[in-house]
């Protein structure tokens, strides 16, 4: 019997000591990080939240460890019943990474190919249709386009699928252009429910969401709306939006911050579907001539099933967002570090969607970040709720000068919040916000016809006249402020 020396035995138990020493001090470093993480981002939303910049829930993990989760605001400023982590909003287009998860379910059952034509499960569709493949619909790349969709009122899915068997062609080449398409979606869902046997809220319900545990998710509008945990949504001056939209594949689903929680681990652990399945969702499309390409925000991004894939500093990541009046959702995966973040919102115009992703990556990645400026639209509607009119732009003014590096100042967010105040009919409040508008920007021909436009909305005929010549001015090419002015010379001769 070979002897074990006593040298051996204290070489290995130090070697021992060395690595569960070193694991421990990794532990440590891991659980300071993520503590410094979370008081970064708690700073962060917070002065997101003060500033008028969000409203809702939000939760940040690493590789399902719990960085960060919390709620702010009301769900309801009537009652001043307060949002939760179990809250539930309309999160709009995330819902498409949902229908795609439901086709990859399909094809690992092997009841379809993702290059299936349409054809294969509705022959009877009209011809256009029929070579579309279900890749295709889930790239965006289809050539179906959303012309007719946008013209339906408070649609369901069947009020699509009339209009797309009334039309007799594509509006845009097969596989040769990204084009975003709600109607492409609706008729992935269509392919769900044909070969699954069952209405698509139901699908989601029994094959996704009860498996998962996701208990306040669903896509069956009378049951969200019967819950007591439903966020009220509110557009950017704060007067209740209410979303009327029945279709079920492009959106549709209602969700929870605690219940993304439990989706992205699903995703994580390939609950639903294999990783290489699920790669295809996170992998870039392709058009007849090469890659998917969108330009926003500065960023370049693909389109994969339900998912924007992107790189940037070496990290690949993929993200989508949804986006109504009232709501906005956002869910993001830094694939590299293992990074998984969420925010829901109420208040969808006012969220200041850029500047807090880009402050959320420089947390987790750089445990730093720049606080991010205030959209100036933010602060006019603040100011405009706490005080008169005259008075709040007082304020904006003074603000503006005295700190203007603390503002995100763009004429486009102006003008479109003076907008909402006036399809709101607080048509005092318009007219003071495009002025300032004007002010801020004095060489914009857009702002002149703006203000022109609204003054001759109410009526004052000479103001409106002379802010269409102002405009005129500036752009000599703008049509529309001379054919208002010949429009109001011809219909009011006293002002000549």
């Amino acid at each position: 019997m070979k002897t074990i020396s006593m040298k051996y035995v204290i070489c290995s138990l130090l070697v021992a000591l060395v690595f569960f020493t070193s694991c421990s001090e990794n532990l440590i470093a891991q659980e300071e990080k993520r503590t410094v993480q979370a008081q970064h981002l708690d700073s962060l939303f917070n002065f997101s939240h003060s500033n008028g910049m969000f409203n809702g829930a939000v939760m940040v993990a690493k590789n399902d460890t719990l960085i960060y989760k919390k709620a702010f605001g009301y769900a309801n400023k009537e009652t001043k019943v307060e949002i939760s982590t179990e809250s539930i909003f309309y999160i709009a287009s995330v819902s498409k990474q949902v229908t795609a998860m439901g086709i990859m379910m399909l094809q690992e059952q092997g009841k379809l190919s993702f290059d299936d034509k349409i054809k294969v499960f509705f022959p009877n569709y009209p011809a256009y249709l029929q070579d579309i493949t279900i890749r295709q619909l889930l790239n965006h790349t289809s050539g179906l386009t959303d012309t007719e969709y946008y013209k339906l009122t408070n649609p369901s899915n069947e009020d699509v699928l009339e209009i797309l068997m009334k039309q007799d062609s594509l509006e845009l080449e097969n596989g040769k252009t990204f084009r975003y398409s709600n109607s492409g979606y609706v008729m992935l869902a269509l392919i769900i429910q044909q070969l699954a046997e069952k209405p698509i809220d139901q699908f989601f319900d029994e094959e996704i969401f009860k498996p998962l545990e996701m208990e306040n998710t669903t896509a069956t509008k009378s049951l969200v709306e019967a819950s007591s945990q439903l966020v009220i949504g509110y557009n950017q001056i704060g007067t209740i939006s209410r979303y009327g939209s029945s279709v079920i594949g492009p959106g549709g689903i209602y969700s929870t911050v605690d219940d993304l929680e439990k989706w992205n681990r699903a995703l994580n652990s390939n609950e639903l579907v294999s990783s290489q399945t699920l790669s295809e969702a996170f992998k870039n499309g392709e058009l007849s001539d090469g890659p998917i390409s969108i330009t926003m925000n500065g960023e370049t991004y693909g389109y994969g099933f339900g998912w924007m894939p992107y790189q940037k500093n070496g990290r690949n990541y993929v993200q989508h967002d949804g986006t109504v009046e009232g709501y906005r959702s956002l869910i993001k995966k830094n694939l590299t570090d293992g990074y998984d973040y969420t925010f829901l919102t109420n208040h969808g115009n006012s969220l200041a969607m850029d500047e807090l992703t880009k402050a959320i990556d420089s947390i987790l990645e750089k445990s730093e970040y720049i606080q991010p400026k205030i959209p100036i639209a933010n602060l006019i509607v603040k100011e405009l709720e706490a005080e008169e009119v005259t008075i709040a732009i007082r304020k904006i003014k003074r603000a503006i000068s005295k700190n203007p590096e603390a503002y995100k100042i763009d004429e486009s967010s102006i003008n479109g919040l003076a907008y909402t105040y006036l399809r709101d009919d607080q048509k005092n409040i318009a007219v003071e916000v495009f002025k300032l508008n004007s002010e801020v920007f004095p060489n914009s021909f857009n702002a002149f016809d703006s203000l022109a436009e609204v003054y001759f909305s109410i009526g004052q005929f000479g103001l409106s006249k002379a802010n269409y010549g102002k405009s005129l001015v500036l752009n000599p090419d703008n049509t529309n402020a001379r054919d208002m002015i010949d429009r109001i010379e011809k219909a009011t001769p006293e002002i000549n």
